[in-house]
Formats: structure tokens, C-alpha cells, sequence
């Protein structure tokens, strides 16, 4: 899971516990959930190496192609 999309899981989980009556209430708790997500940053350390990466980009335009000949 990439960064982006552990960010909305982490607000969806938290969001879906309220509710809120208001434009102004869900707005204050996105703020809340970013102070207290910012309050105790962690860093991202970047495991994966390039070679992998591409050879990862490679098989996936290999798989597109063979879709596209059939």
C-alpha cells in the first residue's frame, strides 16, 4: 500500500466513527485528524531499488501489450 493510500485509509477510519451535521463539523475534525497525524510525524524510509522497480514497469507493460494483441 503506498503512502497516499494508507493516508485515506487512516482518515476514512477515523471519519467513519462520526457523524457530523455540519460542512464546518467534518472540517474541523479533518484539521483535528491532521494536528494530531503531525503532532508525532514518522518518516517513510524508501525500501524497494530501482532495478526492481523497473523490472516491475517492465513485466507490467509486457502484460498490457499481450492484452492489447488479443
Amino acid at each position: 500500500m503506498n503512502m497516499v493510500e494508507r493516508f485515506f485509509r487512516d482518515i476514512t477510519v477515523y471519519l467513519r466513527d462520526g457523524s457530523f451535521a455540519s460542512v464546518g463539523e467534518l472540517e474541523r475534525s479533518i484539521t483535528t485528524f491532521m494536528a494530531l497525524r503531525n503532532a508525532q510525524p514518522t518518516r517513510y524510509v524508501w525500501n524497494a531499488k530501482g532495478e526492481e522497480i523497473l523490472n516491475k514497469i517492465q513485466r507490467a507493460r509486457e502484460a498490457l501489450e499481450a492484452v492489447q494483441e488479443k
